[in-house]
């Protein structure tokens, strides 16, 4: 006698979920070739206070029938950070094995940074106990008062808003290790103006002016010493007259690479920050 039994749909029949994503991370560890990391719309929130980066799924990419698609044979996925994605989830409603079938032509839009159409983010600034999460609202530090200011204060500012603004952890770790081994987060040193800020702009040259004028676009704080300015600067700086050092250090997949891109292309500093952005970057991912 035959007995009938229930078809098991979590990989098979009428079950399957679609989505859509942006894709943060092309960079897969050893082991996830082929993969890249996405923030699914409507499932993962795109507030990295809520959903940090290392709490995001790894999809797999969905490939042409031309390639080999067994042991590394043939191309890999093409797919880079911004791409907007279509896919859905292998196991149905559990909802926990993405796949994506393909990308979608977008055209992004600069920011209100990235265009010079600033307004004063200040209080969008939040500081942290270590890893990103748990996150507490405080004002701004006195940014003009440069004899008090907390050095892992800043450095961990620095590194929310990199990744806020797009950038994996492992590149904002990597900013913000360079920048803190070329200048410690000072904004301004009355005692020395040859070079000044958070990026060692040379006093008087022409991007210190441009820093100053940016920073006339931030009502009623329009002071060029502030961090948060600086740090925005830094943002308009790399998406504009530093979009080689930009592109070099998204080509990136390590660590070191990153560092060495930053301080060639960008900061022109023979400082080795990559001591820092490992204990940054272990940090927030737990090692």
């Amino acid at each position: 006698m035959n007995i009938l039994r229930p078809i098991q749909k979590a990989f098979y029949g009428d079950d399957s979920r679609w989505f859509l994503g942006t894709v943060i991370n092309s960079h897969p560890p050893a082991g996830l070739e082929g993969r890249v990391k996405i923030r699914i719309h409507g499932v993962h929130n795109p507030n990295t206070d809520q959903i940090a980066e290392r709490d995001l799924p790894w999809a797999q990419v969905l490939i042409p029938s031309t390639e080999g698609g067994s042991s590394g044979i043939g191309r890999s996925p093409q797919l880079v950070t911004g791409a907007f994605v279509f896919g859905v989830f292998l196991d149905g409603v559990s909802s926990q094995t993405p796949m994506i079938i393909g990308s979608l032509p977008h055209t992004e839009m600069p920011s209100d940074v990235q265009s010079g159409r600033v307004v004063d983010q200040s209080n969008k600034f939040k500081y942290n106990t270590g890893r990103l999460q748990n996150v507490v609202s405080e004002p701004l530090s006195n940014d003009l008062t440069e004899l008090d200011y907390s050095v892992s204060l800043r450095r961990r500012q620095a590194l929310k808003f990199f990744i806020d603004n797009g950038y994996s952890v492992m590149h904002s770790a990597a900013l913000t290790a360079s920048i803190q081994a070329a200048s410690v987060f000072q904004t301004y040193d009355e005692d020395d103006r040859s070079i000044v800020g958070i990026a060692n702009w040379k006093y008087d040259s022409k991007r210190f002016n441009d820093l100053v004028t940016f920073s006339q676009n931030f009502q009623p704080n329009s002071d060029w010493k502030r961090f948060s300015i600086q740090l925005q600067f830094v943002l308009f700086e790399l998406n504009n007259r530093f979009g080689l050092a930009q592109t070099k250090l998204l080509a990136t997949n390590n660590l070191r690479d990153a560092c060495k891109m930053v301080n060639k292309y960008y900061l022109k500093s023979s400082n080795d920050s990559y001591i820092i952005a490992r204990l940054v970057y272990n940090e927030v991912t737990n090692g």
